[in-house]
């Protein structure tokens, strides 16, 4: 009982939303993951993103990030983003680059369920805007069940000053040994305006050791 009071504790603590959108979005990820050597995973990370109700193309990115299992609970996490943007409204598109490092914890681990926390900084370069800094602070709960793994998450994100927050809920299910396909929904506020609900679906090949669960 204490373990499930600290896990829905630091849900709790995050910024509260309210759950207002102005937009209806999807994304949608294809990752597949390469393991190189004993705790080492080179993942190639693949999403589509729209918004404006489903209507219009938002985002595309690919990139690496590199998982290394320092600790049996504790993962060092990396990443590298190219970025196609597409501005609202007016359509115009435009690069960025975003590289991001930090760490994820399994901070309960039982045999149907677990709590990990995550923590990362990142770092957007644009000739588009300013170059700016966000931090994240996310914990998340899995549970194994006989029809999937659900999932909820919540998540408190900085940049430029600002609080703000992300929250999921979700179910996966493992297509085949190494594939897991999950789908779910996410309320994500926005730094300055109003937040969007967002559908998600995410297919993924796995490493046959494991690692914890990454999902971002």
């Amino acid at each position: 009982m204490k373990k499930w009071l600290l896990a829905f504790g630091l849900l709790w603590v995050l910024p509260q939303p309210e759950l207002r959108a102005a937009d209806v979005e999807s994304l949608h990820a294809f990752n597949v993951n390469f393991p190189i050597k004993p705790g080492w995973t080179i993942q190639l990370h693949t999403r589509v993103r729209t918004f404006e109700d489903l209507g219009a193309f938002n985002q595309f990115r690919v990139g690496p990030i590199l998982m290394w299992q320092a600790a049996p609970r504790f993962t060092v996490l990396a990443g590298y983003y190219r970025i196609d943007q597409n501005t609202r409204v007016v359509h115009d598109s435009y690069y960025l680059n975003r590289a991001w490092w930090g760490g994820q914890y399994r901070v309960v681990e039982r045999a149907k369920w677990s709590l990990d926390a995550r923590s990362v900084v990142e770092r957007f370069m644009s000739g588009h805007f300013d170059d700016y800094w966000r931090i994240r602070n996310r914990v998340m709960i899995n549970r194994k069940t006989s029809i999937g793994t659900p999932y909820v998450s919540g998540e408190a994100l900085r940049q430029e000053g600002i609080w703000y927050g992300r929250y999921t809920a979700g179910m996966q299910w493992h297509l085949q040994k190494d594939v897991t396909f999950g789908a779910g929904y996410e309320y994500r506020d926005a730094p300055r305006g109003q937040g969007s609900h967002i559908m998600a679906t995410t297919l993924q090949w796995e490493a046959h050791r494991h690692v914890p669960p990454h999902v971002d």
